[in-house]
This record gives C-alpha cells, structure tokens and sequence, in this order.
C-alpha cells in the first residue's frame, strides 16, 4: 500500500476512530505490526492496574478520553550479552488499552517488536489478579469469527498461513499456505475433531479494501497491513464479542458453601468419539500440563474424575469423563472465571476440542462421585 502523507498529531487524538486512523499511518511507515490481546476484566483495568504492582514491572497511565496510554517496562534477571553486569535487561514500550461495547472486554495493543509484546505487555497481563483474564477461542469461534468477516467484507479471505495442532505433549502440525480460509476449518483433521486451529494469518483479496493480519485462539491478533477500519470495526469487535460469550459460560459458576449444586461445564462431542482406558489416561495427562496447579486424580478406570487445583487463586474443579462423548467440570467454592477458563482451554488444547456448554448433560448422578473434603 502506499504510504500516506504526513503523521497525524498524537497530542490532538482524544478518539478511537482517530487512534484508528493514527495506527494506520504508523503501521504503514513502520516494520512493526500491531500486537494486540483481547480480554476479560471484571473491574476497568486501569483501576487494576492502580492496585496491583507486579513484582518486576513499572507502569505509567494517561488517560486520553476513550482510550489509555501506558508506558511499560519490566525488568529481567539473566545471564547473556542482553543483560548489563548487574544480571539484568529492561523490555520498555508503549501500549494502548480501550474498552469494547460487550462489557468487560478490553483490547491492549502495541505497534512494537515481538520482545516488548511477549515478555512486557502480555507477561504484565498474565502477572494481575484473577479478575483480569485471559481468554481463548476455539475452532469454533475461530471459524465464526471468519464467516462474519466474509460476509463484512466484498472480496476473499485468504489464508497465507494456517496452523492446526493435534492435542497433547507430542503436537503434530500441519500448515497451510494460500488456502481459502473455509478450507482450513474444514480439513478433515479439524472437522473430525482430532486437531484444532492455532492461529490464521490472512489476507483480503480480490477487493477494492486491502488488509493484512493474523489473529490466533487465544485471542491474539496482529494488523499487518491495510485498512484500519478493517481491524478495528470488524476483526477485533467479532473478537470481543466471541470473547464475551464464552466469558460467560465461566461466570458464577461456583458452587455454594453448604450445597453440592453447581452446573457443570459441559465439553461434547461425537457419540463413541472417546473410547477406551486410555481415553481417561490421555484427559490425565492433558490436565498435568496445566501451569501453576496441582491434579489428583480418584479414578482412572472405568471412568475418570480428578480434582484440579489452581494454584494462582486457590480454586478448585472436579473433571469426570464418565461417558464416551462428554467431559463435565464441576466448579468448586469460589471458582474463579479464570479458573475455569484456563482448565476448560488446557482439556481443549491437550485431549480433544468439543463442543462448550452449561448444565448437566450427564446421566450420572454427580453426587455419586464427589469425594468429601
């Protein structure tokens, strides 16, 4: 695309829609892309950001009306050629955070290198409290979130890049290269089940819009190139919008104290898709992946029911595979939404995806399998 004129004033912007525009210019003069994460925050982030000081990062906030600025810088201990003779290296930039229309969601972003992105804006994220949190999409979202596009959009979507994973330790990737997106979602291995999308970049073709970007199941994105109004307008509020319902699927899901009654989150799938012993080994060994947490497992034969702990906020969760088509997570007191979130995400991404759903989809009697304590 041809770079446009003179750089609009950062000092006169007190809008999104002139952020947008000033984004634009920047990505088109600069070899930096936008990097950007979307998320869930119960209270407003800056006020998170206020209360909580993670041990390692300084922050500074400016509020510009409908949308933040902050500075960043995080300081890491090492040993290389990066690090001072102190043992330390300092990752600094400059982020932009503003609120979408569904409640709660939040997108940050920088036009940055990968360092800053990786090992500031988001270990700064990942560092806060339970009640900003992280999210994911699945393949099902993933591919709504490409039909909407399509339909928004007079031209074809094109996938220059395209990454499915099988679950588990031993991950087996496939790539795609120039493929309509429609064809990646609808690959055998992903329809099946056996593989999930990872992440898309894409390109608008054949269209008098031009636009370039990725965007990834954990809600990740990138504006390469293109039109802003494009990211901004369509890509980022589809992913908002899908990042709020699944939000709320993990929302006051707790059990309360004196009762055993909790809906459970329910993970579908084919009738007969899930057969064997080591179907409940497989679901064990997904669960042990799960950072910052502990697993103990009660039953692993012939059916499996675990208690998972999670270490950053003390909830607790039972998973059972009681059936050959359905995974239950039942909440315990106090479950959080990120909790819950990232156990529901880990069984996605480690043992199979399925479908997501709230309320007792099991003929079983939960109770029959809750141990006490």
């Amino acid at each position: 695309m041809e770079k446009s004129g003179t750089l609009l004033d950062f000092a006169q912007i007190d809008t999104l829609s002139k952020l947008s525009q000033y984004t634009e210019q920047r990505v088109q003069r600069e070899d930096e892309p936008v990097r950007a994460i979307t998320f869930v925050s119960e209270s407003p982030p800056a006020e998170v950001f206020d209360e909580f000081d993670p041990t390692g990062f300084h922050i500074e906030l400016e509020d510009q009306g409908e949308f933040i600025t902050a500075s960043l810088t995080r300081r890491l201990k090492g040993q290389g050629e990066e690090y001072d003779d102190d043992g330390y290296r300092y990752v600094e930039g400059e982020f932009y955070l503003f609120a979408h229309d569904n409640a709660d969601v939040y997108t940050a972003y920088t036009i940055s290198d990968s360092d800053f992105y990786k090992y500031g804006l988001k270990r700064y994220l990942q560092a806060l409290p339970p009640e900003l949190s992280l999210s994911f999409m699945d393949s099902g979202d993933l591919r709504r979130l490409f039909e909407v596009l399509d339909d928004s959009i007079d031209g074809q979507l094109v996938a220059t890049r395209a990454v499915i994973k099988s679950p588990g330790a031993n991950t087996d990737v496939r790539y795609f290269d120039d493929t309509d997106y429609f064809e990646v979602f609808n690959s055998p291995e992903v329809a099946e089940q056996d593989y999930y999308v990872d992440k898309l970049e894409f390109e608008v073709r054949q269209s008098s819009r031009d636009f370039s970007g990725q965007v990834s199941r954990k809600a990740e994105s990138r504006f390469v190139d293109g039109e802003s109004a494009i990211y901004f307008q369509l890509l980022l509020e589809n992913v908002a919008s899908l990042i709020s319902d699944k939000s709320d699927l993990f929302s006051n899901r707790s059990r309360e104290y004196g009762s055993r009654e909790a809906e459970p989150i329910q993970i579908t799938y084919r009738e007969g898709s899930i057969e064997g012993r080591e179907e409940n080994y497989r679901l064990i060994r997904a669960l042990d992946g799960l950072s910052k947490s502990s697993v103990t497992v009660y039953h692993d034969n012939p059916y499996m029911h675990a208690s998972v702990l999670d270490f950053n906020d003390g909830t607790t969760a039972d998973v059972f595979l009681t059936s050959d088509s359905n995974v239950s997570i039942i909440p315990g007191f106090n479950a959080s939404r990120r909790a819950l979130s990232r156990i529901t995400d880990q069984i996605l991404e480690g043992f199979r995806e399925g479908e997501l759903s709230v309320g007792r989809g099991s003929k079983r009697d939960f109770d029959d399998y809750f141990s006490e304590g």
